[in-house]
């Protein structure tokens, strides 16, 4: 069986490396002035002269830095073990800017961060518990939110104005706006008539959950959810799973589905699982493979998941 694959990054690249290469939209500050910004974590006191940013989860809080041209700086590693086979959609981009690789992805090392000597440090709240004094120490920290707690779009604008970059932050989020309303345009009978599941899978079985990133896309074109979809977005603080013999009887209605599968051993095991192989959309050629990195991110990374969810109806 063949399936599209979600290497078409093209436009979510173009708007990644245009950001990169612009400056920061604020008129050049006085030394010592700073703009104060209310986070999860309370007021930051962030200066108005940033040189150097600092991420250290490494996608929603990535995307949003690299997505408003700010300069990154260091940031996690991803875990060359994992053996993610498709590209990350921020892999250009954060290559061009020059970003050092201070620890392994969820091992913070603070004396690594600390010798970058950065102006700003960007995380997820979750990830300061217990070193939050230690990295204020280091630089002021802005912590953005995740799936459970807060939009990539407001994070964006919540960050756009810490730094000076309000204008990019909203341009950024009415492209994605109108790049949503051309899709639901274009493909208004498509969308309408194909029941659609945002899965994972792995051989023990399979699972959605509402509140990643590609599920969300899915919901905002309009999508029509098939009934697994449904029950997922009906309790969406949990993830809906299945085992290999529920995976089979949990899609039938599915006329199309976006499958996440991060290596290629895991996807030759789809190819030779016989349960998830008798699925109709499955049968009919009608999934688009991804993987984690359409879970979480910002601007640059919805544009992307957009990408790959067109191929659902495009038949591309």
């Amino acid at each position: 069986m063949s399936a599209r694959s979600s290497l078409g990054l093209t436009a979510a690249l173009a708007l990644l490396l245009t950001a990169c290469s612009s400056s920061a939209e604020a008129e050049p500050a006085q030394e010592g002035a700073v703009r104060t910004v209310q986070t999860e974590l309370g007021p930051v006191e962030v200066p108005e002269n940033v040189d150097s940013v600092v991420v250290l989860e490494g996608r929603r809080d990535q995307d949003l830095v690299l997505s408003l041209g700010l300069p990154l700086t260091g940031m996690p590693q991803i875990d060359p073990e994992a053996g993610y086979e498709l590209q990350n959609p921020l892999a250009e981009a954060t290559d061009a800017s020059g970003a050092k690789e201070l620890f392994l992805e969820g091992e913070i090392n603070l004396e690594a961060i600390a010798a970058t000597d950065p102006d700003l440090i960007v995380t997820r709240a979750s990830d300061v518990e217990g070193i939050q004094a230690e990295l204020e120490a280091i630089a002021p920290v802005v912590a953005v939110g995740e799936q459970t707690t807060s939009t990539w779009q407001d994070d964006l604008t919540m960050l756009g104005a810490a730094t000076g970059t309000e204008a990019k932050a909203e341009q950024l989020i009415a492209d994605y706006d109108a790049r949503v309303a051309e899709i639901k345009e274009t493909y208004a009978d498509e969308i309408a008539a194909t029941k659609v599941a945002p899965i994972v899978y792995n051989v023990e079985g399979t699972g959605i959950r509402a509140q990643r990133m590609q599920s969300q896309v899915l919901r905002d074109i309009g999508a029509t959810p098939a009934q697994a979809f449904a029950d997922a977005m009906a309790d969406a603080d949990t993830e809906v799973e299945f085992s290999p013999e529920q995976t089979l009887k949990a899609y039938q209605d599915a006329d199309a589905m976006l499958v996440a599968v991060n290596t290629a051993p895991e996807w030759e095991a789809a190819q030779k699982d016989s349960l998830f192989q008798e699925l109709p959309a499955v049968k009919k050629d009608r999934i688009v493979r991804t993987d984690k990195f359409t879970f979480e991110g910002g601007p640059t990374t919805a544009m992307h998941t957009l990408d790959v969810v067109e191929q659902l109806y495009s038949g591309k």
